[in-house]
């Protein structure tokens, strides 16, 4: 509760421990701020709008640079409404007038605590949203702005540079936060199964089909569903996926009529659409409407101020899975991790800090527990060196298996010899992505499916 007003303060402190919740006062921004920084967080802050130290919007814009672990809900006297009202617009969950009604206070905390725990339990493992760089701060502003539309969207970015997890973040603060958040990773589709899988069959629309099955459309009715990888989709599941956006409806596989849904499309890229447009490797059509509104998510290199909190937050996460007291990261390591690049983005940083943890637990990880790449300061071997020369042979047998397979992980990592958890341990290393060998397979198709019907 921050609020300069000690009254206030104490008056709503009463009502709410009354209800089992644990309250921190907060006199100014400043302590509110450091309140916001307590681990773990806490679930809501109710801020006036108006401290002695500037306005309580500054506790607002430190819950989202933490990435939404906090709901704030501000509080404003009756001239500062057209205020608090910019403030919900911005990512505040809800915004109270003094004086404040008892009735509607209970029911704002107990709506925003849920919609806290819901947000915690909507991407266990994902990484924190740490918007601490002016470059994503920008795009988060933008974000907020666009979570109370309904219209597609369309994220850009590197692989593995957290558009998924910018894609939660809005949809925990869009209308429709209380609907599921569906995801689906279209490079990983089998193209024989893609449009079951998106729009569901009924029961014998196809050799095996032994039972109807909703699809990720159906099953995100009333919320979200986010394709990542879209450029991948074949181009008739493209057709029908664009007659889904245009008319509101899908047609299961052997359905004899549409079935309406009521789903907002979240679409990711790390391929450049329109160039895929300009080849005709992607509807154009379609391309306008994925990309009614474009957020662009910029890789981490230009982000390095978020490097030390995503890597504090992936030593925590790993000693927990260990069952290891979290140790505080050493300077020296944080330092080798500053330095580099980081070409795989978060998903390279987070199996370097994993490997690194696993290397040294229990026991705090230092920079001798990274890998090469990590250490040499590039992100990856430098050529000529033994090391080099291993990171480019792995990726050409990497590369020609899942050529062969037509990218399909699991026999590309048996052909190989590995555990499908350490092939991709591989491919974040290397950046490969093996969503664009699909469509190579040299064997054939695999027999059944809807391609069969």
């Amino acid at each position: 509760m921050v609020d300069d007003e000690p009254a206030i303060r104490q008056a709503v402190r009463a009502m709410l421990e009354r209800q089992g919740y644990k309250v921190t006062e907060a006199a100014t921004a400043e302590e509110g701020l450091r309140a916001m920084a307590a681990s773990p967080p806490p679930e809501v802050a109710l801020v006036d709008l108006r401290l002695p130290d500037g306005e309580g919007t500054a506790v607002l814009r430190e819950a989202r640079r933490l990435g939404g672990a906090t709901e704030v809900v501000v509080i404003s006297g009756h001239g500062s409404i057209p205020a608090a009202v910019g403030a919900v617009q911005s990512g505040a969950f809800d915004f109270l007038e003094k004086p404040l009604d008892r009735e509607r206070l209970l029911i704002t905390v107990r709506n925003a605590v849920r919609q806290a725990e819901a947000a915690r339990r909507a991407s266990p493992g994902e990484p924190p949203l740490v918007a601490a760089s002016p470059a994503l701060r920008a795009v988060l502003d933008q974000a907020a702005r666009f979570a109370a539309s309904d219209a597609p969207l369309l994220i850009t970015g590197e692989t593995g540079s957290g558009k998924e997890v910018l894609a939660r973040w809005i949809h925990a603060r869009s209308p429709r936060r209380s609907g599921p958040f569906m995801a689906l990773n279209c490079a990983a589709l089998p193209e024989a199964l893609a449009e079951s899988e998106l729009f569901g069959h009924v029961k014998g629309a196809y050799t095996g089909a032994e039972s109807s099955r909703r699809g990720k459309f159906q099953s995100a009715e009333g919320g979200t569903l986010f394709l990542d990888e879209v450029g991948d989709l074949p181009a008739p599941v493209q057709a029908k996926l664009l007659r889904a956006l245009e008319q509101g409806a899908v047609d299961p596989v052997g359905a004899d009529r549409p079935v309406a849904v009521d789903v907002r499309v979240m679409a990711a890229s790390h391929r450049d659409l329109e160039a895929l447009t300009a080849r005709g490797q992607f509807r154009q059509d379609l391309y306008y409407r994925v990309a009614g509104l474009r957020l662009a998510v910029p890789p981490l290199r230009e982000r390095p101020e978020e490097v030390e909190a995503l890597a504090t937050h992936f030593l925590k996460e790993a000693f927990a899975r260990q069952g290891w007291p979290a140790p505080e990261p050493q300077k020296a390591l944080l330092a080798a991790l500053a330095a580099c690049p980081w070409p795989g983005n978060i998903r390279q940083l987070r199996w370097a800090v994993e490997r690194a943890a696993l290397l040294a637990g229990p026991a705090s990880p230092g920079p001798e527990d990274l890998p090469g790449e990590v250490l040499d300061g590039r992100g990856g071997a430098g050529a000529g060196t033994l090391a080099g020369v291993r990171r480019d042979t792995e990726s050409r047998a990497i590369a020609q298996a899942l050529e062969r397979c037509g990218g399909n992980v699991a026999r590309a990592a048996r052909e190989l010899g590995l555990s499908r958890s350490r092939f991709y341990e591989k491919l974040a290393q290397l950046g490969i992505n093996p969503g664009e060998y699909r469509g190579r397979d040299r064997r054939g198709p695999a027999p059944g499916g809807p391609a069969a019907r």
